[in-house]
Formats: C-alpha cells, sequence, structure tokens
C-alpha cells in the first residue's frame, strides 16, 4: 500500500503564469517515444537500446519507483533524456479524486524527483490518460500551477499485447501521422516485452528518416481529445 507524503509541497503555482513560446510541427521528421510506470528493473535495459541508437527518450515517473531505483533515475537524466512526471499511486480512484489530489501527486514526485536527481521538470502524463477522468477543473488547476501536460498519439498497446503486435500497431499510427506531416508521440510502457521489441521499432523510425528526440517545455502538448 502506498502511502501519500503529509510533507506539505514546496513548489507553487505560478500567479502570473505565462505560457512558453511553443514550436510547431515545422519538421514532422521527429518522433518522440515516452515510457511510463518507471523506472523499475526493465528501464536499464530500455536505456542500453536508447543509447546503442544514440536515441533519446522522456520518461514518466511514478515517486514510489523513483525511490525503489534511485540510481536509474539518475542515469536517464545523465544520459540526457527527458524527464516528466506521473504522479504517485497509479490508481485512478486516488489520483483523479479532485482537483487537489491530482496536484499533490504531481507536486510530491517532483519534489521527490528534484531530491533524487537534482533535475526539476514540468513535463507530466496523468494516470491512464487525461480521457476520460480529467474534468475541465482539473486541466485549469494544471495549467495554474504551470504544469504541461501531455498525451500521446501512438499506443503501442505494449500494456496489452505483450508481443510483436505492438511494434505493428506502432508501425499503422506512425504511417497515418506521416501522411498527415505529424510527428509522433509514441506511448509505452517499462516492461520486459517492450525492452525487447524496442530495437525493432527504433529502427522502423530510423530507416523512414525519423530523428528520435525528447519532449521538452517548448513544445505545445498534445492531448487525446483532440487527436
Amino acid at each position: 500500500m502506498i502511502v501519500r507524503s503529509r510533507i506539505k509541497p514546496k513548489i507553487k503555482p505560478l500567479k502570473h503564469h505565462k505560457k512558453s513560446t511553443i514550436r510547431s510541427d515545422s519538421d514532422p521528421k521527429i518522433a518522440y517515444l515516452t515510457f511510463d510506470d518507471g523506472p523499475n528493473e526493465y528501464t536499464e535495459q530500455i536505456l542500453d537500446v536508447l543509447k546503442e541508437y544514440d536515441a533519446k527518450a522522456t520518461f514518466f515517473m511514478l515517486k514510489p519507483h523513483i525511490l525503489e531505483h534511485p540510481y536509474t533515475a539518475m542515469r536517464i537524466v545523465r544520459e540526457g533524456h527527458a524527464i516528466g512526471l506521473h504522479g504517485v499511486t497509479h490508481r485512478a480512484e486516488l489520483f483523479y479524486a479532485s482537483k487537489e489530489s491530482v496536484i499533490e501527486e504531481f507536486n510530491d514526485t517532483r519534489n521527490t524527483l528534484r531530491t533524487v536527481t537534482g533535475k526539476d521538470t514540468r513535463l507530466v502524463r496523468t494516470p491512464y490518460g487525461s480521457i476520460p477522468h480529467m474534468r475541465p477543473s482539473y486541466f485549469d488547476e494544471v495549467e495554474r500551477w504551470g504544469y504541461l501536460l501531455w498525451d500521446w498519439n501512438v499506443d503501442s498497446r505494449d500494456w496489452k499485447y505483450r508481443d510483436y503486435r505492438s511494434v505493428r500497431a506502432v508501425k499503422k499510427h506512425v504511417r497515418k501521422l506521416r501522411h498527415r506531416g505529424k510527428r509522433p508521440v509514441i506511448l509505452m510502457h517499462d516492461r520486459l516485452e517492450t525492452a525487447e521489441l524496442l530495437r525493432d521499432i527504433i529502427e522502423y523510425l530510423q530507416e523512414h528518416d525519423y530523428r528520435l528526440d525528447k519532449l521538452d517545455e517548448t513544445l505545445k502538448p498534445i492531448r487525446l481529445k483532440t487527436l
């Protein structure tokens, strides 16, 4: 059972938050690999593959896993990948209980990640994606606190398939986005099967001239409701 920290968050909302200058999809030949639910014992294998192909990625992490695998979290930062917040409990009934619970989990994870790695981030992803749980007031609160909420436009479904069907799912959706001139933001998870299939996904993307980059705070986040 995961117990939330009772320590009041050190982070304060941005009273006069101005949106960052947002970069457009002027170069559609960039793809973003994103990994949820880590770090864990499989993240090291994922990092090894990324290093082999000189690819960058974004890791949306959970507080308990950061504490369990601090050296892996530090390796993610050290090797130049982007870090994001995925919350504490990963339980819908707790995370989405209120707009306050959403912010509490993000702030708690942010403090932990900053303590462990020395690096801060405003990139966030909600458990299971923002639809259907995020209410308009929740989105407003996330923005008020200065967070940038990312969903995805390619679901590998590695959480369901756990085999080569994940690779086929990625190829199928990337082809559709390529025809529309859109950059793929690919959802994956820190799983053994994903680590084993990652080479096939990276090689497909690189064969089609995609550069594998990390998300940053100058990009305009995509939401499931806008796909």
